[in-house]
C-alpha cells in the first residue's frame, strides 16, 4: 500500500467529513468506542459521533476514573446522550467478555465499533538487545485483542456494522523511520492483517483500518518525551481521524471496505477514484508493490 496515495494531505477536518454533516447522521446508532481516555483519539471519536447524533455510546478504557471524565465531557454537551462506561483491558480474554456482555444488557447491540484502545509498546530496543518477554508481550497484546474482539464483541454487532480499528504507520513504513519498535511494528502489521481477515470471513461487517496520523495526545507526548523532537514533528489535529470514522461509518465509503486507509489521505480524492480502487484488489491493502 501506499503512504502517499492522495496528492493532497489533510491535517485537519474539512467539509465532506464534517461529522455535522446531515449525510454522514449516526441518529438512533449506538457506538462502541474502546481508549476512551481524556485527551485521546478515542475521546475525540466519541465526541465526534456524538456531535453525528448518536443515540448510545459505550466507552472503554483501563480506567474507571478516564471512563467518568470523558464520559462527563460528552454530556455537558449531548444531555440526550446515553454513556455506557465499563473498565476494559484488551489483552484480557475475561475483560473483554465481561465488558461486551455488560455493554450488550445496557445500551444494546452495536452499529459502529472503533478500536482506538492503546497497544503495549516495549521499551525502544534492538531485536537482540531487548527483553524477550517484554518484546513478546507486544505481540500478545495487540494480536490477540483482535481475537478477543471477534469472539466477543463481534457477536453482539448489528447487520452491516461498522468496525474500524485504528492502525499506526509503523506497521506499513521502513524500519529506518522507527528504529528500535520492531516488536511493536510487527505487531502492528500483523494486527492490520487480522483486519483483512476480518472482513473476508465476516461479509456482514464493515471493516475498516485507519491510521490516525500523529496527533498531540497523552499518549504521544509520553512517547515522545523530548520538547525539541515533538516541536518538530507534523502533527494532524484531532478533528481529522475523528471525523474520518463518522465518514467512514457512513455509506458514502463503501469502497473502502476491508481497506487500510490513512486519516490524512483526501477523502475527495478518494472518491473520484472509486472506480479505480474498487477495480484494483491490491489497492489500500497490505502488499508487496513488486510482486503484483
Amino acid at each position: 500500500m501506499e503512504l502517499t496515495f492522495t496528492k493532497i494531505k489533510r491535517s485537519t477536518s474539512y467539509p465532506t467529513i464534517d461529522s455535522s454533516r446531515p449525510e454522514l447522521s449516526v441518529k438512533a446508532k449506538t457506538v462502541y468506542v474502546t481508549g476512551a481516555a481524556p485527551g485521546s483519539i478515542g475521546a475525540g471519536i466519541a465526541a465526534a459521533f456524538a456531535k453525528a447524533g448518536a443515540a448510545k455510546i459505550g466507552l472503554f478504557d483501563r480506567s474507571e476514573q478516564h471512563l467518568q471524565q470523558t464520559k462527563e465531557s460528552l454530556l455537558e454537551t449531548h444531555r440526550e446522550l446515553i454513556v455506557f462506561t465499563h473498565t476494559l483491558d484488551i489483552a484480557e480474554a475475561p475483560s473483554v467478555g465481561i465488558a461486551s456482555h455488560w455493554a450488550r444488557v445496557e445500551i444494546g447491540a452495536w452499529d459502529v465499533f472503533v478500536n482506538c484502545a492503546a497497544d503495549y509498546s516495549p521499551t525502544p530496543s534492538t531485536i537482540q538487545g531487548s527483553d524477550e518477554d517484554d518484546w513478546w508481550k507486544s505481540f500478545e497484546t495487540t494480536v490477540r485483542s483482535v481475537q478477543h474482539f471477534s469472539k466477543s464483541f463481534m457477536p453482539k454487532a448489528r447487520p452491516n456494522a461498522t468496525y474500524i480499528s485504528l492502525n499506526a504507520g509503523t506497521g506499513v513504513g521502513p524500519a529506518q523511520l522507527y528504529p528500535k519498535v520492531s516488536a511493536y511494528s510487527a505487531a502492528k502489521l500483523a494486527a492490520a492483517k487480522l483486519d483483512d481477515y476480518l472482513s473476508v470471513e465476516n461479509p456482514r461487517l464493515r471493516v475498516f483500518t485507519l491510521n490516525p496520523g500523529l496527533v498531540d495526545t497523552p499518549l504521544f507526548r509520553a512517547q515522545q518525551q523530548d520538547p525539541e523532537t515533538r516541536e518538530n514533528v507534523p502533527l494532524h489535529d484531532i478533528s481529522l481521524p475523528a471525523d474520518t470514522c463518522v465518514w467512514l461509518a457512513s455509506g458514502e465509503s463503501e469502497f473502502l471496505r476491508g481497506r487500510f486507509v490513512f486519516a490524512s489521505y483526501d477523502v475527495d480524492e478518494l472518491l473520484q477514484r472509486k472506480a479505480e480502487i474498487e477495480a484494483d484488489p491490491f489497492s489500500l491493502r497490505l502488499c508487496l508493490g513488486g510482486t503484483r
